[in-house]
């Protein structure tokens, strides 16, 4: 038997050894090829690659497994045209190891933020096509388009004179099939229509329609929204002259008319809309208002000037005799004098009648002439005045009449004074962007270049129309030269600014939410840089212009 001591030296060298062992099996493994995951999910070949780490709910580790994806084939939608979301990609991991309890072989949601594997799929090698657009029906005022496209897509049609000026809603499902439907289409005119698609890997296409719409129908029905005059299942802009005769009827509608107020030539305009003849709307003397009709009549109009000729303290009542009774399809229009306006001198007898007056016809409008009566440029006013009968008509469609010739007023002898084409521009879009839902030219016959100015600013008014009767937008200028005012439609930002000078100004126009999206000139095309707040332009003497901000995508 060995002795103590060797007993325990023996013990020493054994544990000795088994350390030793245990050492050399710890560098085995870890200078091994075969990745240290491998252990953890079953053997494997040894070129087999490490697979990611991937983190599953309940476990505070990392689970070496190899994931198993399901992927929809619905990803983010593009943002170019605003729609709803659809659901992000779902990816379902199985996991080697439970993290809690469930039942065998369940999937478990990966978040979004996780994800390391089954993006979106690669864009299919055929490029986004339209085709088979059909008009599938068409009126005086409405078109439904139908078309196809050959992956699922968003689309978003348009539609203008030259250009795309006014947007239609967005759809909200990507479909192949497709349908637009257009509204506030002006009779008996030639549009272009744009349907826009955008697929699910931001590819977009355009392709254009040609569709002319049909003629005015046989009887017109007249109503009012809000502040907007409708007629024909269409919120409707006028161009008015007053008190025309038949020999003017050609030149006017050549210039853009479409609303004759009275006839000029005769006593009895009940036949207005006969002479006409479908080419432009009428409106007669209220004393004929319950015997005219014809194609295109919409009402009737109340004395000129009617605050002129009434004392101050005119009372309903007493004027219940000069008004018709109800129409049904019909309204009624009043023009007054510019004495309502706070920073107009008030007429003799005071402005006790505006209230009455105001509460009688359907659409209530005045004449400034800051040229031929005021005797002086306050181009500022027209635009002021507008926005002021806006607030004191109670919420009714306003218009105002637009000085385009000398009149028999004590400033016509002043020859700087007489309207140019460019005071015509000025003064219809400062009215306009006061918010006037019509505008008038006054008097009824003017010189050929004014002529050719109020045929380009009618033109753009008809295209515009649906926007400009659209609601109010914000929008600033940081020189008190240039007076600004938007509208919103369907995504689309329009802007009008006008120069109240004869110097040019530079500008910036503050536009809330245009994000960078550039500014396009109506009736130009050119394009406006611009940053997340607005954009800068140079004005020349009473310039006058519109911008359209399109929708995103555009």
């Amino acid at each position: 038997m060995p002795s103590s001591g060797e007993l325990r030296l023996r013990t020493l060298i054994l544990a000795l050894t088994a350390l030793g062992g245990i050492w050399i099996a710890l560098v085995i493994q870890r200078t091994h090829p075969v990745p240290a995951a491998a252990f953890a999910s079953g053997p494997q070949p040894a070129d087999f690659p490490a697979p990611k780490l991937v983190r599953v709910p309940g476990l505070n580790r990392p689970v070496a497994a190899t994931p198993i994806a399901n992927v929809s084939p619905r990803v983010r939608p593009f943002t170019r045209v605003p729609t709803k979301q659809t659901p992000d990609v779902q990816v379902r991991l199985a996991a080697s190891k439970p993290a809690a309890k469930r039942a065998p072989g369940a999937a478990v949601l990966m978040p979004q933020q996780s994800r390391s594997v089954a993006e979106s799929p690669p864009p299919p090698l055929e490029p986004l096509a339209i085709s088979d657009a059909q008009v599938a029906s068409l009126d005086s005022s409405s078109a439904r388009i139908t078309w196809k496209t050959n992956v699922p897509a968003q689309t978003q049609a348009a539609y203008g004179l030259d250009a795309p000026t006014i947007w239609g809603q967005p759809s909200g499902d990507s479909l192949v099939q497709h349908e637009s439907v257009l509204t506030g289409l002006e009779f008996g005119t030639t549009y272009q229509v744009y349907l826009h698609a955008i697929d699910e890997w931001n590819r977009a296409q355009t392709t254009t329609v040609t569709i002319t719409t049909q003629g005015m129908p046989a009887r017109s029905v007249a109503s009012t929204n809000g502040s907007q005059i409708v007629v024909d299942n269409r919120a409707f802009f006028p161009t008015a002259v007053w008190a025309q005769c038949s020999d003017g009827f050609d030149s006017n509608i050549n210039d853009g008319i479409n609303l004759f107020m009275g006839d000029g030539c005769s006593t009895d305009d009940s036949t207005l809309s006969a002479r006409l003849d479908g080419r432009a709307y009428s409106i007669v003397n209220a004393n004929n208002a319950a015997t005219a009709d014809g194609r295109g009549l919409i009402g009737w109009y109340y004395p000129d000037e009617w605050d002129a000729f009434l004392q101050g303290t005119v009372t309903r009542q007493e004027l219940d005799k000069s008004i018709p009774a109800p129409q049904a399809g019909r309204i009624s229009f009043l023009t007054l004098t510019n004495h309502f306006y706070s920073l107009a001198n008030p007429l003799p007898q005071g402005k006790g009648m505006y209230p009455t007056l105001m509460s009688i016809p359907d659409v209530v409008g005045f004449d400034l002439y800051p040229l031929q009566v005021w005797c002086r440029p306050a181009f500022g006013d027209v635009m002021d005045a507008q926005r002021e009968l806006g607030t004191t008509s109670g919420g009714k469609p306003t218009f105002q009449w637009i000085e385009v010739a000398p009149m028999e007023h004590q400033c016509k002898d002043q020859k700087q004074l007489d309207p140019t084409p460019a005071t015509v521009r000025a003064e219809a879009w400062l009215a306009v962007a006061g918010g006037a839902g019509a505008i008038g030219y006054f008097p009824n016959h003017w010189s050929t270049t004014i002529g050719t100015e109020i045929a380009r600013t009618n033109r753009e008014i008809k295209g515009l129309s649906q926007a400009l009767l659209s609601p109010i937008a914000p929008a600033t200028s940081d020189a008190s030269a240039i007076r600004v005012s938007a509208r919103t439609l369907n995504g689309a930002t329009y802007v009008i600014a006008v120069n109240t000078t004869d110097a040019t100004v530079q500008a910036k126009i503050g536009v809330p939410g245009i994000g960078g999206r550039s500014p396009v000139l109506v009736g130009g095309g050119q394009v406006v840089g611009a940053d997340d707040q607005g954009f800068a332009d140079s004005f020349g003497p009473l310039a006058a212009r519109v911008y359209i901000i399109p929708p995103a995508g555009w």
